[in-house]
């Protein structure tokens, strides 16, 4: 069942921005690979976190909204697990 979608992902400040652009743009591609219609994405650039994480204090923020099949999820999110520019990120389902 195709549902809309709210993905925050939080990537490495280790990378510039230029690189947190291009791992965030590989990422929409990964999603159109899996036939998602992307609705737009939100830049909210390099933030400080509430807390530590792997000792690091900032992170590039992006929330991508787009529409997928509720069944390719999982998969996409087994990736980003094993992503190493990803630090955090969070799948929200929207209601219609």
């Amino acid at each position: 069942m195709i549902k809309d979608y709210e993905l925050m992902v939080m990537f490495t400040p280790k990378l510039n921005a230029d690189e947190a652009n291009l791992a965030n743009e590989a990422l929409l591609n990964l999603l159109r690979e899996n036939e998602a219609e992307i609705i737009k994405t939100d830049d909210w650039g390099k933030r400080m976190l509430a807390y530590p994480i792997e000792k690091l204090q900032e992170a590039y923020y992006y929330v991508n909204y787009f529409k997928l099949d509720s069944l390719k999820v999982k998969s996409i999110a087994q990736l980003l697990n094993i992503n190493e520019q990803v630090l955090r990120f969070m799948f929200v389902a929207k209601d219609e």
